[in-house]
């Protein structure tokens, strides 16, 4: 047998023995561009140029081909009635019935929070009272009864925005008024965790008051974190034209006109994210502008050409909204027994998680006599490999790189393999 398959079977039966499991959680943010709202101003949004009827084939289209675990929007009609209509007539369609919703407490044009209610629960729901519109707050689990061993409860909380539009002195402050309450709530509210942003937040470049106040730490050390790093002056900047959101339409009496050449709507996310801290983790490279293929710049989802989805997903973007969606993925860790305490029940073993510089071992028995410890990264490598007599025994890590690994500690009789974080 070759190597890359025996490490691959070693692996496999790894992660069975320390019931390793997993899902995985779609997210979605969406600005579906007064959906069910006519205007006038600033541009004409009426029953022809924005039909609503049309509008919920176009959305549950793109919603069928994601299928989002949770969907936030912007620019809802303020009213139950327009936010009923979005879960009845583009999410429960064609024989499903899981999706639910947040409860409404908008004003002007409204956000709200839909999720896939086989795997998520809305615990709670709160406000922040942000102009010109407010800034809603989620707080959702995971489903416990989803995962095959006791798990610790995955909290996650989303953060729905939509701050003041333009690119005026006037409209930046505005904007970094807002960003500061949300901060401010962040701080005095001590949340913590898997944390998300998610909204059009109609930043131009990432010097903006605004953008600097989500990513720089607070006095508590939260900060938001962009997951793809695509940091800079997006504005008609052609660099960063596979991150552009909008707009799609280079013309159009209710859509935005001009092509694809900003970069307004974000999920942003805390580090515990990005780390796996509590549970769930950001899928590296899931992170899309939905239908963006990087050649849209100054041009229309459809010109030139786009064949980055099926032909009726880019259409319906196209005439859905002048936004893309913004989507990612998070990877729920449902491993037993994987709190901070890490206490190994069966040989009395406590490890130190998460680690920086040193992953210490320690008992509370008399003596554990003929350990045997040894460290995995993720793809079955040992990077430690010792046989210890006496605990507690202190092995030095500041040379392993950030990330996730496997501790194995046997006795010869029993084993345990236990996941640890790496700072």
């Amino acid at each position: 047998m070759n190597k890359l398959a025996t490490t691959a079977i070693f692996v496999l039966l790894l992660f069975t023995n320390s019931a390793f499991a997993g899902d995985t959680l779609r997210v979605m943010h969406y600005n579906l561009m007064y959906y069910d709202n006519y205007t006038s101003i600033p541009i004409v949004c009426n029953a022809t140029t924005n039909n609503v009827d049309l509008k919920d084939d176009y959305l549950s289209t793109i919603i069928n081909h994601t299928k989002p675990d949770i969907f936030t929007a912007n620019e809802i009609n303020s009213s139950i009635p327009s936010v009923q209509r979005i879960l009845t007539n583009t999410l429960n369609v064609n024989g499903i019935t899981n999706y639910k919703r947040g409860s409404f407490s908008g004003s002007d044009i409204s956000n709200m929070l839909y999720y896939n209610s086989d795997k998520l629960v809305l615990k709670s729901q709160t406000y922040i009272q942000t102009e010109p519109r407010i800034t809603d707050v989620y707080r959702l689990y995971y489903k416990p009864e989803l995962t095959y061993t006791p798990l610790d409860t995955i909290y996650i909380t989303c953060f729905v925005i939509h701050p003041k539009a333009s690119n005026d002195a006037s409209s930046r402050d505005r904007r970094t008024a807002a960003a500061n309450q949300i901060m401010n709530y962040i701080t005095t509210s001590g949340i913590q965790g898997n944390v998300m942003l998610l909204g059009d937040l109609n930043i131009y470049y990432s010097t903006e008051g605004s953008f600097q106040a989500y990513t720089t730490a607070t006095p508590t050390g939260f900060r938001f974190y962009d997951p793809i790093n695509e940091v800079g002056y997006w504005n008609d900047n052609s660099s960063y034209a596979h991150v552009h959101t909008q707009s799609t339409h280079t013309s159009g009496s209710c859509f935005a006109s001009g092509g694809m050449d900003d970069r307004f709507d974000f999920i942003l996310t805390s580090l515990p994210l990005l780390q796996e801290s509590n549970n769930l983790r950001y899928v590296a490279n899931s992170y899309k502008a939905l239908g963006q293929d990087g050649n849209r710049f100054n041009g229309s989802l459809i010109s030139p050409s786009n064949t980055s989805l099926p032909a009726n997903v880019i259409s319906a973007l196209y005439n859905m909204s002048d936004h893309l969606p913004v989507t990612l993925k998070l990877f729920v860790n449902t491993q037993t027994s994987i709190g901070y305490n890490n206490t190994i029940s069966n040989l009395n073993v406590s490890i130190s998680n998460p680690v920086t510089n040193n992953l210490v071992i320690s008992t509370t028995e008399n003596a554990i006599n003929g350990l045997t410890i040894q460290v995995f990264d993720m793809l079955g490598n040992a990077v430690e490999n010792r046989k210890e007599n006496v605990l507690p025994v202190t092995i030095p890590v500041s040379h392993l790189r950030r990330g996730i690994y496997l501790v194995k500690v046997s006795n010869g009789e029993n084993s345990v393999v236990k996941k640890i974080i790496k700072q």
